[in-house]
């Protein structure tokens, strides 16, 4: 299929009402190396180095991720897109200090007494800088061929999470409960504001914009996330964290809620908040442990399904994917999945 037949059923896609499911299959490879992070200052680093603003050359990056204007812009059925390197962005933002560890970026605590933790709250305005002229040197490489979205951005609870540690998160919901809620606004409002300055560089893309997952919709594209929900039960998650997620959610035209299937618990509680537009699901593997298997996430898959598209990512088995196939409606559905040999 052309471009333009692909945006047909990405329209379909958003009211639900696909004949087929949105679909790119590929082969699983758990094989993965310690990436080599390149600084500005022409250093190639892997690990136990932290990384600052002006260390950041969206040159080098684009190099890193190897991106050409010629390659075809879709995948399955799906739309290549281009975001800016994961720094644990919203992180950055909130005051977070970046390090890269065994090839991955991490962000780490930096506020020790939660009591006191309202004068440690400001914006680190060179990070935001750095994600826009990051967003501008994207915008004018692809020069409206590929386009530009949002990078990976954690939400409230991982913003406070990563702020905090995540003993000291848990710990606050007892016992700071509201010092943790004005962290959490604040977190909230620190993303927002992010994500509008990055939306107002970013052109449309046939007449519309897309988001990391490849889907195109009319308008912009927010995702957010609550890892840090694993930890907590769904009335906290209900009671102290959502109210933030739904101020982002309420916010901007089309949302997309990326889960795991490890926190698929608070699955039921978004359903609730009516402007939400999609829910997301890694299916969690090797994670055996933590995640339901396939067939015991169906039944929330199917609920989902009655009110949101539902986008599912990640590994299954050939067995796995024909099963959901047959019990999912095609109807607002999206896979993109690997298979496991």
């Amino acid at each position: 299929m052309d471009l333009k037949e692909i945006l047909r059923i990405h329209r379909l896609f958003w009211r639900m009402a696909n004949v087929e499911p949105l679909m790119y299959i590929t082969s699983y490879s758990p094989l993965r190396r310690d990436e080599k992070i390149p600084l500005a200052d022409g250093r190639l680093v892997s690990d136990d180095v932290y990384i600052y603003p002006d260390l950041i050359d969206p040159k080098l990056f684009a190099e890193k991720m190897k991106i050409r204007m010629d390659s075809p812009i879709l995948y399955g059925d799906f739309i290549k897109t281009l975001a800016p390197y994961d720094f644990c962005w919203t992180q950055a933002f909130i005051g977070c200090p970046i390090r890269v560890c065994s090839g991955k970026v991490w962000a780490e605590p930096f506020i020790e007494e939660i009591e006191e933790m309202n004068s440690r709250l400001k914006v680190n305005e060179k990070w935001l800088d750095k994600l826009l002229e990051f967003t501008s040197f994207l915008v004018d490489l692809s020069q409206g061929r590929i386009p530009v979205v949002q990078p990976l951005f954690r939400g409230p609870i991982d913003m406070a999470a990563s702020a905090l540690g995540s003993d000291k998160l848990c710990i606050a919901v007892y016992k700071y409960p509201d010092h943790l809620k004005d962290l959490l606004n604040f977190c909230a409002e620190v993303f927002i504001d992010a994500l509008h300055k990055q939306l107002r560089l970013i052109p449309k893309f046939e007449e519309g914009y897309c988001c990391s997952y490849g889907i195109w919709a009319p308008k912009p594209i927010c995702r957010t996330q609550a890892d840090y929900s694993v930890l907590i039960s769904p009335e906290i998650y209900e009671k102290i964290f959502l109210p933030y997620d739904s101020k982002i959610i309420n916010t901007f035209g089309y949302t997309i809620f990326h889960l795991h299937s490890a926190n698929i618990h608070i699955a039921k509680k978004l359903l609730a908040v009516t402007n939400l537009k999609a829910i997301q699901v890694s299916i969690d593997y090797p994670a055996k442990a933590f995640s339901p298997p396939i067939r015991e996430l169906l039944p929330i898959f199917k609920e989902i399904q009655e009110t949101k598209p539902l986008i599912a990512t990640g590994a299954v088995t050939k067995s796995e994917l024909e099963l959901i196939r047959r019990e999912l409606s095609p109807n607002g559905l999206a896979l993109n999945l690997r298979i496991l040999a």
